[in-house]
């Protein structure tokens, strides 16, 4: 999570709508437009798009009036990563290609990255495939324009969820070991554990039970590194639920890496991000 999440969780999107509305009533217009515009960010950061969408409106208005066409490209490609969220397909796709038109304008070479991305992921949303991996190349040749390599290797990752929805499971295995050696090289514990993850998925899939496992466990502990405990603790019960079906001398050496992480995963708690489940904090930014 990037130190601007954070600054995110430590405030109160209700406080900022109110000051927002207020800012508006005293005429100032361009101060509320900035509170619309946060209120929206801490909104999606806690998986509430639908609140969301409404702040990103209010502020996309304010920014109209203004005439202001970087916190309008900002609102404007807000909006469409909230519609994303909320698989409007259709009114997402409009948006982040006027986004990225915006983006242009303003000569925002990494707002134009983005808004190619969020297209990609809308364009994918209407099923249409080999549209969304046009996008998804252009968009990958934008964020290399940039030097962005997390945005390289996302988009690498959608790819590869991209053909294993379509069961091309080959394609796809060869998207998450690409996006693997780049996470590996970026030394990113948590991207390099998500790329474990799906690669175990396939081995599984294709019942190879034994990597499958050996995959898990490795993604386990990165994601136990990463403090990320409640992923840890689902994968690495993923991974010992296998230890059976493995040959003994597998079984011995994997018993004991399993056992080292589930015994020093913190107790587990109830949670109340249930609802945040479906928000990937990593698949696109807002801005």
């Amino acid at each position: 999570m990037s130190e601007d999440d954070t600054e995110l969780d430590d405030l109160d999107p209700t406080q900022l709508l109110e000051e927002a509305n207020a800012a508006k009533e005293a005429g100032e217009t361009e101060v509320a437009a900035k509170l619309f515009n946060t209120a929206g960010n801490v909104y999606m950061s806690v998986a509430e798009f639908e609140e969301a969408l409404t702040s990103f409106e209010d502020a996309l208005k304010l920014y109209e009036e203004l005439g202001d066409e970087v916190g309008l490209s900002d609102s404007i490609y807000n909006l469409g990563v909230a519609q994303i969220n909320l698989e409007q397909w259709e009114e997402a796709s409009k948006t982040c290609q006027t986004a990225m038109e915006m983006f242009e304008k303003t000569s925002n070479k990494e707002g134009v990255a983005d808004a190619l991305y969020g297209l990609a992921l809308a364009t994918l949303g209407k099923k249409e495939f080999n549209a969304a991996l046009d996008y998804f190349k252009q968009a990958q040749k934008a964020y290399k324009a940039v030097d962005n390599e997390q945005g390289v290797v996302s988009i690498i990752m959608d790819i590869g969820n991209a053909y294993a929805d379509h069961e091309d499971l080959v394609t796809a295995e060869k998207e998450f070991k690409k996006a693997l050696k780049i996470y590996q090289e970026l030394d990113d514990k948590a991207g390099t554990a998500d790329a474990l993850s799906l690669l175990g998925d396939i081995a599984e899939v294709n019942n190879n039970q034994k990597k499958s496992a050996e995959y898990f466990v490795e993604a386990a502990q990165l994601y136990l590194d990463s403090e990320l405990f409640d992923i840890a603790r689902e994968v690495i019960e993923r991974a010992e639920g296998k230890l059976w079906d493995l040959p003994k001398s597998t079984r011995r050496r994997l018993r004991k890496l399993v056992d080292d992480i589930i015994d020093v995963l913190p107790e587990e708690t109830e949670s109340d991000d249930d609802d945040n489940e479906d928000f990937d904090e990593d698949l696109i930014d807002f801005q």
